[in-house]
């Protein structure tokens, strides 16, 4: 990460602390909304996994943890959200409508039942002494509206309804990850669109990718394949998401939770003689020990649990060749779950910190309401608000309000490029190798354009943008002084 990204997070979670600290001396009303927004500011960034059914959303919170800490055979588990926490002991505590919360040991494995019928459960917070989750937490849910009604509501529940009540701060995710096989269809769009996020927390995953197109057997590689069609897909998704991704959760997972032992790796070696042709014999006949000698039906099907067709058909020449580390190293490289790590925990922690600040902004609105408690949270906001450093943050705001308000706006652009921005060059939409007197002629330019944009019909939410824009010109144009 930018290391003045790093230190931007930093001074935005302190004046974020402070402004909690100030909120809690107003008195007992504020103490609970306080300690919920101090939970919120100072957890590790919270990414939810949402998609549509069987698209492999347990399997990538396993390899994002590197621990098989979600079920992905039990079908009551999956239908609950799960929240998945760093803490110890292993544990679960599954929060019922009623407010009941019901706490389950997990012992050696994932949780695998429910202590009530599900449809009493709220969500289920799941507690992992896991390195992974201390850069990261997770919420992987059941699913969005291509699925049953009530696995809709569960998650809306959750993601939508959540983010908008003050006292379910907890529950409050600042990135998104939509897995899909496809392109998203007009309801996951929708879904998307509700979510409360901007497209700069927003990932699409093109899952199952080994088994992309024709798959393992196919003409073209499908992961290869997979990577064209994800580029396709984020531009005809334009602004709405950063950007898709292919990825093969099976690979990913079976790599990083330990699945691949030597006498894996030495299965898969056995095969590397065969042609094409002959490896899918071995996958289609009853006993393929009458193609390779010794080679059992129950060899075969951990290989297929463990690899996948494409793991086995390509594979089987690296096990081979390097034994079982190399295959895991293989199949995490060509999984694609390290590019998705490193775009979780880089700049996108950065614009999850601005997330959650609007998110803190927006419930401080919301407080300001309470007649008993009006006049000391609104002394709170206009001090926090009147710091310097809440410009990156009020801009993020406009952007999101502008995105939810006017997704068609032309501001949306400029406000995502001062936004992602490193350099006064960048802020004005050029190199940052830029001569300066062209920078400078760029930011006078675009300051006359934002300007003249007042005489011109705008949302409300693209007013204040306009505004926002004209003071990052600014700022950037007396730092090249």
């Amino acid at each position: 990460m930018n290391p003045s990204r790093q230190e931007a997070i930093e001074t935005i979670t302190l004046l974020l602390t402070q402004a909690i600290d100030a909120l809690e001396s107003g008195g007992p009303e504020l103490v609970e909304p306080a300690s919920e927004l101090r939970e919120m500011v100072t957890r590790p960034p919270r990414v939810a996994i949402a998609g549509r059914l069987k698209s492999g959303k347990s399997t990538l919170v396993n390899a994002l943890t590197q621990h098989h800490i979600a079920a992905t055979d039990s079908v009551e588990c999956t239908m609950a959200v799960s929240m998945y926490l760093d803490g110890a002991p292993a544990r679960a505590e599954v929060v019922g409508l009623d407010g009941r919360v019901d706490r389950v040991s997990l012992g050696q494995g994932p949780l695998d039942h429910l202590p009530r019928p599900l449809d009493e459960v709220d969500y289920v917070r799941q507690f992992v002494p896991n390195v992974s989750l201390q850069r990261l937490s997770l919420i992987d849910t059941p699913g969005t509206a291509t699925l049953t009604v009530d696995n809709e509501q569960r998650t809306r529940r959750m993601l939508i309804d959540g983010a908008k009540d003050t006292r379910r701060d907890s529950a409050w995710a600042e990135c998104v990850v939509f897995l899909s096989d496809s392109a998203p269809r007009e309801d996951e769009r929708v879904f998307l669109s509700q979510l409360g996020m901007t497209p700069l927390t927003t990932m699409g995953v093109l899952s199952r990718a080994d088994s992309f197109g024709a798959g393992a057997f196919g003409t073209q590689d499908p992961i290869q394949l997979a990577g064209v069609h994800a580029a396709r897909i984020a531009e005809q998704l334009g602004s709405a998401v950063r950007t898709v991704l292919p990825l093969s959760g099976l690979l990913a997972e079976s790599a990083l939770v330990g699945q691949v032992t030597e006498r894996v790796a030495r299965s898969a070696a056995a095969l590397a003689h065969l042609d094409r042709d002959g490896v899918l014999d071995v996958i289609e006949v009853d006993d393929p020990s009458i193609i390779v000698p010794g080679f059992t039906a129950a060899m075969r099907d951990e290989l297929l649990d463990v690899l996948g067709e494409y793991g086995v058909m390509v594979g089987r020449s690296v096990a081979h060749a390097q034994g079982a580390v190399g295959l895991m190293q293989w199949m995490r490289d060509v999984s694609g779950i390290d590019s998705l790590t490193d775009l979780l925990t880089g700049d996108n922690a950065y614009f999850a910190v601005l997330q959650r600040a609007v998110r803190m902004l927006d419930a401080l609105e919301d407080l300001s309401n309470n007649y008993a408690v009006r006049d000391h949270v609104r002394w709170v906001q206009e001090i926090l608000l009147g710091q310097p450093q809440m410009h990156e943050v009020l801009l993020y705001r406009s952007y999101r309000d502008t995105y939810v308000s006017t997704p068609d706006s032309s501001l949306l652009g400029p406000l995502r490029q001062a936004i992602t921005a490193a350099t006064s060059a960048e802020v004005a939409g050029l190199s940052p190798s830029a001569d300066p007197a062209s920078v400078r002629a760029r930011h006078e330019q675009e300051l006359g354009r934002l300007q003249q944009l007042a005489m011109t019909p705008l949302s409300a939410a693209e007013d204040e943008a306009r505004e926002r824009l004209i003071i990052a010109h600014q700022q950037a144009l007396r730092s090249m002084t």
